[in-house]
């Protein structure tokens, strides 16, 4: 293996004479074969050294506790400060973890783990739900069963009065604000739905959830103008990997107002160059919505596909990190793009996810005069209802046809 890696003799000499030789080697030969090459891969062999040296591996008692871990690389990297302290934290913990030698601290279970597991299979195999919203109804059932456990309450015995209980420990602890209090209501409420088909528990129990009024008057969350979104492109000039590549999901989020989610399950099947169009599946409406392929969004496409995207074996997602082992961007990950981009511009005062630009793609419609079927159809909402809250942006248009409707009445008058 370090043969493979490294050409001075030397230096193989010193990996091959290094304590733990068959369990680095073990795990570097997984690494490689998930994709990693080159200085990455180097990266590894170097953390494996330092660790053995930090941690006085193999005389260490094993497993290692997590605190040690982390003061030996936060030791190391004060040493070293040249040394990027996530890179060397993962490739620690990775190692570790795979040859079993970390220990971590016990993950909180509760009684009603079967039953959180059979709600995950029913969404996605009964509804067709995106991960995302499995994942966060599973996480907040978890949490919620996790506080009814140390009450000794089981969801058979369980009342209204003990999810009531529950969400407003948790607003008053602040811990949830009035639309995270909404989301996780809903997901209760999906859970207990679930339950009482399969007589869980008491009847009555999911229809008596409610969650916190939501103001149909409050403001919508700015998104970007439009000299923002040219600033957010702007910072993509240039040919480094990173730049190619958030420049083509800044182009698609910017143009289309897709949602992360969407931008991220995109396929590179997706994409019909014969025909200059682009494919989108919703999975909050269950449909396909078909996008052109302007020149803009199809160069920053094809740049990024020939000279940035790895060739991955099967993997068909479109967009990938950029470190092996390559994996489909979550949609943390897309709006971190946005994030860490919208602040290189110091903007402020706003929300600044990926969401923020489906805002800004939703207001220039408004602004160029379109109706809001048209608006709707375009970010793929289900309902009219879940528009009209973008009629509130912009006023322009609206003290125009006052002022239009006042000068009438004023001639009447006269």
């Amino acid at each position: 293996m370090f043969e493979f890696l490294y050409k001075d003799p030397a230096t193989i000499e010193r990996y091959k004479l290094a304590p733990l030789l068959e369990d680095r080697e073990r795990y570097l030969c997984a690494v490689v074969a998930s994709g990693v090459v080159g200085d990455v891969a180097r990266r590894v062999a170097r953390a494996q050294l330092v660790l053995v040296d930090l941690l006085n591996l193999p005389d260490a008692d094993i497993p290692v506790g997590l605190a040690t871990v982390e003061a030996a690389i936060e030791e190391w990297c004060r040493k070293v400060p040249a040394v990027s302290a996530a890179n060397f934290r993962r490739h620690a913990f990775r190692w570790l973890r795979f040859l079993g030698w970390l220990e971590e601290p016990f993950r909180v279970t509760h009684p009603h783990v079967r039953q959180t597991e059979a709600f995950a299979a029913w969404m996605r195999d009964d509804r067709g739900l995106s991960d995302a919203t499995i994942n966060n109804c599973c996480y907040e059932s978890d949490r919620f069963f996790v506080w009814a456990a140390s009450r000794n309450l089981m969801l058979a015995d369980m009342t209204i009065g003990d999810v009531d209980e529950y969400l407003a420990a948790r607003i008053v602890g602040g811990s949830l604000r009035r639309t995270s209090a909404r989301a996780a209501a809903g997901c209760l409420r999906s859970f207990f739905r679930f339950a009482e088909m399969r007589t869980w528990c008491q009847t009555g129990i999911a229809g008596c959830i409610m969650p916190p009024m939501a103001y149909p008057d409050r403001p919508v969350p700015k998104g970007f103008d439009r000299d923002e979104v040219k600033g957010l492109l702007a910072t993509t000039e240039g040919s480094t990997p990173a730049n190619i590549r958030d420049h083509a999901v800044l182009m698609i989020l910017a143009t289309c107002g897709l949602r992360a989610g969407e931008v991220g399950a995109l396929r590179v099947d997706d994409i019909d160059w014969e025909r200059d169009m682009l494919r989108v599946f919703r999975p909050k409406t269950g449909r396909a919505d078909i996008f052109p392929l302007t020149p803009p969004i199809g160069n920053a496409l094809m740049d990024y596909l020939l000279s940035v995207r790895p060739e991955v074996g099967r993997e068909r997602a479109l967009f990938l990190t950029l470190q092996a082992p390559f994996r489909p961007l979550t949609s943390s990950a897309i709006g971190m793009i946005v994030r860490s981009r919208a602040h290189r511009l110091g903007i402020t005062g706003k929300r600044l996810g990926a969401h923020a630009l489906r805002h800004a793609a939703a207001q220039r419609l408004v602004d160029e005069g379109c109706g809001l079927k048209i608006v709707g159809d375009f970010l793929g909402h289900s309902s009219p209802s879940a528009t009209a809250t973008y009629a509130k942006i912009d006023l322009a248009p609206l003290r125009r046809v006052a002022d239009i409707c006042l000068k009438e009445l004023l001639d009447e008058t006269a």
